[in-house]
């Protein structure tokens, strides 16, 4: 009988007298045990009882002296620890904004205290439960990467060329050009000047004033912008460079008017003002990101977030050590309280013990007795589900547990049954069909051909190659070869010939095994090979699938290979699939590990066919020859039956009669 659900035992009666203090340990005393100490309790309770209330002192002071060891300074330390986190984040925010030393002197201070916290907390690391540990390691680890990161802040904080990229772009690479611009315009100018003030002249020297002070309002509007980020300045500068701009074509179109001098410093303004024009963009970009400050940036990505997680911990530190706490007084006050209870109600107990030793004696002798005689009807009838409850470890209690292994025994030995029966069920409908499908082929090459596309299938696999070892098992030998993708199908029923030269196993010259490939591995190690990508077959050094990769560029992935063993564990052969396919987006997959075990039992079944198709033939061959055997013997069983018949052996006798009488005559 096979089930799942087992019942439940019958839980035993329960009565008043089993709640007795010592009721549990004097149930597992043997049934002669108990008879012999049954009223030695009675001056055995009253040292319990004072054992139970020294016991529940104990215990309660243990619990106030580790609420004063560990759980207050704990607590204390955490607390503190919080409020130096704080400072010193708020020091190094103080020292980023305003850059005042005080800030940093304080924010030395709070570390070192912060450090003396942490220092006091891990000291009583080892008295903590596993959670706060855990809690106290990472905050160590975290205060180790924070540490790293106020002095780095600093230090942008305090070079203005680190900690803002656009500024550094304008004090830099701006500078040049529009410094070089405004030196070239100034050139010119000067050299306008000492010019005939002739109509031409004096309005050119004008353009060119006009571009020198947009060029200059363009520059300063720029410096205004980066330095601030107010927008009123990127406004001046976007008004200034349409004003240069004009200015800038209109010297543009009188530059013929110009001297060969002015010319060359225009080539010079018009080269610097190019490369000016092209940085307010970039620093524009940089200005309205969040890493315009990139000490502030540094700052809110990372120290910002570190501290949080400090924090954190923290927190969740002194919330537990303070739940802790509290639940420690209360579970001191609670045990003082019960050995007060048990010291006043001790006597009390002792008066009724006369009484409940009698109910006592029945329930733990009589009553097991009974519930164990009609759980054993129940097994005898054939309910394995019955259980047996242990009640105590006396006699009894031993004979239930025998009762409960038994039956469970047997209900474990059913439940093994069932699952090889659904092991059996699954290879009766998936593998062994096709098993008995090959059994019943009687071409060899469709035999053949049959177990590598039906193993294709199995597997959504886009290629395989079978092996049969040739030449005295020194190589295998392609028998059938198949690929989708490059639509190659070679060997069996195909009619096309395998131009792939066999797989030598052992080195020509030294004699060793070759395990350059997948294939001949598997055929000397006789062990099924699961490979899920071409990189972990190239970690292993292994060549791969030379029949596709090499002549056809062909990338194989996944490889499931499989020796082909006879009965005695001899291999035959080898079977190699290539590239598991999902069936709906055909992409490349690694091979099911359970569905190599399915593939490993095919194998071994298509083994079977193809040595039973061996067998066959040879079997065919046998009787033949002894066709031709017995018709000999047949023959000469015919003659000898002629020889020795009656009428033969009448005639020979004639016969020898009638050669005497002509000797006689002829004598």
């Amino acid at each position: 009988m096979t089930t799942t659900n087992l019942t439940q035992p019958p839980p035993a009666p329960v009565v008043w007298a089993n709640r007795l203090p010592g009721a549990r340990w004097f149930k597992d005393l043997t049934i002669g045990t108990k008879l012999s100490i049954g009223f030695g309790l009675l001056v055995l309770l009253t040292l319990i009882g004072a054992a139970v209330s020294y016991i529940a002192s104990s215990q309660a002071t243990l619990q106030i002296n580790t609420t004063q060891e560990v759980r207050v300074p704990t607590a204390l330390a955490s607390a503190r620890a919080q409020a130096n986190l704080l400072r010193m984040l708020g020091d190094v925010r103080g020292y980023l904004a305003l850059g005042e030393s005080q800030y940093r002197d304080s924010y030395n201070q709070a570390r070192l205290d912060f450090a003396a916290d942490l220092a006091e907390l891990k000291n009583d690391r080892d008295k903590l439960n596993p959670e706060n540990q855990q809690r106290l390691d990472e905050l160590d680890t975290t205060f180790a990467a924070w540490s790293k990161l106020p002095e780095t802040l600093f230090e942008l904080r305090d070079d203005q060329l680190e900690r803002e990229p656009a500024y550094a772009l304008l004090a830099t690479e701006g500078t040049r050009s529009g410094g070089g611009a405004l030196i070239a315009l100034q050139s010119m100018i000067e050299a306008q000047g000492s010019r005939d003030p002739s109509k031409e002249n004096m309005e050119l020297l004008q353009d060119l004033a006009e571009l020198q002070s947009s060029f200059t309002a363009m520059l300063s509007g720029l410096r205004g912008y980066v330095t601030t980020r107010n927008r009123i300045y990127r406004q001046e500068y976007q008004v200034n460079v349409d004003v240069n701009k004009f200015a800038w074509e209109r010297l543009i179109n009188k530059q013929a008017l110009l001297t060969s001098n002015q010319r060359d410093l225009l080539a010079q303004v018009s080269e610097n003002r190019e490369r000016f024009l092209s940085l307010p963009e970039q620093m524009f970009t940089i200005l309205e990101s969040d890493r315009w400050r990139e000490d502030l940036y540094l700052f809110q990505a990372g120290a910002v977030p570190l501290a949080g997680d400090m924090q954190r911990l923290l927190a969740d530190l002194t919330a537990d050590q303070q739940t802790l706490l509290e639940r420690d007084l209360n579970r001191g006050r609670q045990q003082l309280a019960a050995a007060n209870r048990q010291t006043l109600f001790g006597g009390l107990v002792a008066l009724g013990l006369a009484l409940a030793m009698s109910l006592i004696f029945r329930e733990n002798i009589a009553g097991p007795v009974r519930r164990l005689t009609n759980v054993a009807d129940r097994i005898r009838h054939g309910d394995l589900e019955a259980q047996a409850q242990v009640e105590s470890r006396d006699e009894m209690g031993i004979l239930a547990e025998t009762f409960n292994n038994m039956t469970g025994q047997l209900r474990q030995t059913l439940h093994q049954v069932s699952k090889e029966k659904r092991r059996a069920d699954n290879l009766l409908d998936v593998v062994i069909p096709i098993g008995v499908d090959l059994t019943s082929e009687k071409n060899f090459n469709r035999l053949l051909e049959k177990m590598l596309l039906e193993a294709k299938t199995f597997c959504h696999a886009d290629a395989g190659t079978l092996y049969l070892k040739r030449a005295e098992d020194r190589s295998l030998e392609h028998v059938i070869i198949s690929n989708d993708t490059l639509k190659l199908a070679m060997g069996g029923t195909t009619g096309q010939k395998i131009t792939f030269a066999p797989l030598p196993l052992y080195d020509a010259v030294t004699g060793a095994p070759n395990h350059e490939t997948i294939a001949t591995h598997v055929a000397l190690t006789g062990a099924s090979f699961n490979i899920s990508d071409a990189e972990e077959l190239v970690r292993l050094k292994f060549t791969g699938s030379e029949v596709f990769d090499d002549d056809n560029h062909y990338h194989a992935g996944s490889h499931l290979t499989l020796p082909l063993k006879t009965s005695t564990g001899q291999v035959i052969g080898v079977m190699q699939l290539i590239n598991a396919q999902e069936p709906e987006t055909k992409r490349v997959i690694p091979f099911d590990r359970n569905l190599q075990q399915m593939m490993e039992s095919f194998s071994s079944l298509a083994v079977a066919a193809l040595e039973a198709y061996v067998r066959e033939e040879s079997l065919k061959q046998e009787i033949k020859q002894l066709r031709i055997e017995i018709d000999e013997v047949r023959r000469q069983n015919e003659v000898q039956s002629i020889v020795d018949s009656e009428s033969f052996q009448d005639l020979q006798a004639k016969a020898r009669e009638l050669r005497s009488r002509i000797r006689r005559r002829e004598g």
